[in-house]
């Protein structure tokens, strides 16, 4: 069926046309009131609202039978949620936000067209759309869990006028196999794209400064990742459980590595840390068994509890002169430790920092004239062979 409609006048269409059949195509003017007819559609599949414009006035209620009121060309929240016999929606082409919720459970939908003028896509708009396949998001604010539960989404496009994907935005989205972040966008929400497992490509642009807490945590599919020169900040858990990941790329220009931000990279061989950071988080690299070496830079004053914990197969350490402490365990297991170099004048803090490795085996090397004081300082001093270098 198509219809012009005037606002608040879809009800009496509906109520003269006998061929509705299951397709819906109107134009001119809908307000609460008409929505709500929508919403009472049996077995609508087909919604194209292109034409037409949303105003004020009129209601309907969800179907937790809230109240839902209208703005002026915004997709009102709640919109079709739960209509799980929708297919297709095309959102007006006046359109300038998506309200929280407004498709979530429709989980029938597979075909959703965005127009250009959409800047904002609410909280949980799509969530558990498990139809939906494909979407290209053509600019502005995607909102915190937009796309969760949408385990057949398999392609985002993300267009270049995105500038924040939020949090948990797309997670779970195990299909997802390769993602580019467009130049306008600034961040990478939390947990934006946890647990997409399938992910095995991504593209951040030099234009992110930020990525947020387990951004890519379980992202077990990812091999390799660049990060920019513009990223200033890795969130907590940024990159755990990326089991996959043999190799990553730390710009100069990173100044705080997050806790637990390579958690059990158990594949991750190698690691530069560049000059720029000043802080490396409480078990940064815990876990990363493969890794075989590491250098830590002079602009790092402390090593975190828990750091190298279970860093099996590590072999050398340089710790530069500006380490004032190393944490509880920031070696523990590190069973493979063949040398460490420490360039620090007086011994750093370490009480506890080496138990779980073999101290006999591995050699110690210390600035020359400070061989009394390494052996009699806590931590250190159950070394066997400390050399001056």
């Amino acid at each position: 069926m198509k219809a012009n409609v005037t606002a608040g006048n879809l009800n009496t269409l509906l109520e003269i046309e006998h061929n509705i059949n299951t397709i819906l195509i109107l134009s001119g003017e809908i307000n609460g009131n008409d929505i709500s007819t929508i919403r009472s559609i049996a077995n609508l599949t087909v919604l194209d609202l292109a034409d037409v414009n949303i105003v004020e006035g009129g209601s309907f209620y969800n179907e937790d039978k809230e109240y839902i009121s209208i703005n002026k060309d915004e997709i009102p929240e709640y919109m079709l949620s739960g209509l799980d016999t929708i297919s297709s929606v095309t959102i007006p082409n006046s359109a300038i936000s998506i309200g929280k919720r407004a498709f979530s459970g429709c989980s029938g939908l597979t075909s959703i067209t965005i127009s250009n003028s959409v800047s904002n896509i609410g909280p949980f708009a799509f969530e558990n759309c498990i139809g939906i396949t494909s979407i290209t998001i053509p600019s502005g604010v995607i909102g915190n869990f937009v796309f969760s539960g949408c385990s057949e989404l398999a392609s985002v496009v993300f267009g270049n006028s995105v500038t924040v994907i939020g949090e948990a935005a797309l997670q779970g989205c195990s299909k997802i196999t390769t993602v580019t972040i467009p130049n306008s966008l600034i961040s990478i929400g939390s947990q934006a794209f946890k647990d997409c497992t399938g992910l095995t490509s991504i593209t951040i642009s030099n234009s992110v400064i930020s990525i947020g807490d387990q951004a890519f945590r379980n992202c077990t599919g990812l091999t390799s990742i660049a990060i920019p020169a513009s990223v200033k900040s890795i969130g907590e858990n940024a990159f755990r459980d990326c089991a996959g990941l043999t190799s990553i790329t730390i710009p100069n220009g990173v100044t705080n590595i997050g806790d637990w931000a390579f958690f059990d990279c158990s594949g991750l061989t190698e690691i530069a840390i560049p000059n720029s950071v000043t802080s490396i988080g409480e078990a940064a690299f815990f876990g990363c068994s493969k890794l075989v070496s590491v250098s830590i830079p002079d602009s790092v004053t402390t090593i975190s509890e828990n750091t190298f914990n279970d860093c099996e197969e590590l072999t050398s350490v340089i710790i530069p002169g500006s380490i004032t402490d190393i944490g509880d365990w920031a070696f523990f297991g590190c069973t493979g430790l063949t040398e460490i170099h420490c360039k620090a004048l007086t011994p750093p803090h370490a009480s506890s920092s080496f138990n779980g490795m073999n101290k006999a085996s591995c050699k110690l090397y210390v600035p020359r004239g400070t061989f009394a004081a390494y052996k009699s300082a806590a931590g250190w001093s159950n070394f066997t062979n400390i050399i001056e270098e």
